[in-house]
């Protein structure tokens, strides 16, 4: 077979570049660290590296969501601990104050500290993260929600929301809480009903809080029918009778539905019969006239809940009427506190059950884009000691066919003649 000088020429310097572009490939290779050095190299690589490019970073994306959202929850948690703390200290200083040996200087004080309390229990509620959003504003946490009053009372500017974060492509998590469910909407006293004495009290007796024998029939009667009950006393000493009477709206009925020998310690059964739907006990003398009113009872939350208590802690008489009013008082505020604090603790079981969702998700998230990574390195990154033993090899190729090149065009007949 003959072979022309440009054929020669041709081929050869079409296999010199050949090797040349393989081992600029290859020296790019090395030097990057990846097999993908042109999208054309290798299409289909290159397509999958997109993709999987495109769901590590939603994952990161996601894993960014649950880092700020244990954040806030573990926020959220904490603040609410503080505020057990707080309804703690409020107990304590209300049973202390719950007895026939203080006196006005000690009430005054007791007055004092529950307003500090107020006060610090409004900064727990206004609570901001680290990026000034409010906690328990619902959704709108871009605004303080509670806000004090002149007057003592206490609005709520928040909302019933809550804000959402993405954990994952169908799956978002609460991060806060409305600040209204937790901080105003107990109920009062025991939760079922309350028992109210008459300001015109002037005997040392109490009664309630109370306990509930028939829930179904208690909120038939109370919530639905709107059914209250008053207990007056009448007589002195041994001779101390009660009757009990019922009705709506604070007028009751002059017919008296039981009466009887009042004993002291003695729980009296609403409504009178057999079965009643709730006992109230009653502690103490009463006074002849004095009179108890036993309703359902009404939403107070815990601002509520330490404003009554401060109020009572104002009567600063020490008389046995004022001291009974202001111990039933705070017997009510006492159970009271209860409520919100078994409210609060519901709300801290949710957070906590959240937390344990995001820092799933979250382990979860993490061990997925280890897997895509991996994934990913697999496809894109070379394997260092084949490309060098390749890059090596072609090297020597090039330095042979570079030489022999050399070589051939040198060669001539008339070197023979």
């Amino acid at each position: 077979m003959r072979i022309s000088t440009p054929q020669f020429y041709g081929s050869s310097l079409t296999g010199i570049l050949n090797q040349q572009n393989t081992l600029n490939t290859l020296s790019q290779q090395l030097a990057t660290g990846s097999r993908i050095v042109n999208p054309s190299d290798a299409p289909v690589a290159v397509a999958q590296n997109a993709a999987l490019n495109g769901q590590i970073e939603r994952l990161g994306t996601y894993t960014q969501n649950a880092q700020y959202a244990q954040g806030a929850l573990q926020l959220e948690s904490k603040t609410l601990q503080s505020v057990g703390t707080l309804i703690d200290q409020v107990r304590q200083l209300a049973v202390q104050m719950n007895n026939a040996t203080v006196n006005a200087q000690d009430l005054r004080n007791a007055a004092a500290a529950m307003k500090g309390y107020v006060e610090q229990l409004a900064q727990y509620a206004n609570t901001q993260d680290g990026q000034g959003n409010y906690i328990f504003a619902g959704s709108k946490s871009d605004a303080m929600p509670f806000v004090l009053e002149a007057d003592g009372r206490v609005r709520y500017l928040g909302d019933g929301g809550q804000n959402q974060l993405a954990l994952g492509p169908s799956l978002s998590a609460a991060i806060s809480d409305a600040g209204d469910g937790i901080f105003l909407s107990a109920r009062a006293a025991n939760g079922q009903f309350t028992v109210s004495s008459n300001p015109a009290n002037s005997g040392s007796a109490t009664a309630g809080p109370g306990t509930v024998n028939d829930r179904a029939l208690a909120d038939q009667l109370l919530l639905v029918n709107g059914t209250q009950y008053q207990i007056s006393f009448s007589g002195s000493g041994s001779g101390t009778t009660y009757t009990i009477t019922s009705g709506t709206g604070g007028v009751f009925s002059p017919t008296p539905m039981a009466s009887g020998s009042y004993t002291e310690g003695m729980s009296l059964g609403l409504p009178p019969g057999g079965s009643p739907a709730i006992t109230v006990p009653i502690l103490g003398t009463p006074a002849n006239g004095d009179q108890f009113t036993v309703q359902a009872a009404p939403p107070q939350g815990l601002f509520e809940t330490f404003q009554s208590l401060a109020a009572a802690l104002t009567a600063t008489d020490t008389s046995p009427g004022t001291n009974a009013r202001r111990a039933q008082a705070i017997s009510n505020a006492l159970a009271s506190l209860d409520q919100n604090q078994t409210r609060l603790l519901d709300t801290q079981a949710a957070i906590g059950a959240r937390l344990q969702q995001v820092q799933a998700v979250q382990a979860q998230n993490t061990s997925l884009t280890v897997r895509l990574q991996t994934e990913q390195s697999e496809l894109t990154q070379i394997n260092y000691p084949e490309v060098i033993t390749r890059y090596q090899q072609s090297l020597t190729a090039l330095q042979a066919a570079q030489k022999a090149f050399v070589q051939l065009q040198g060669m001539n007949l008339f070197q023979y003649l």
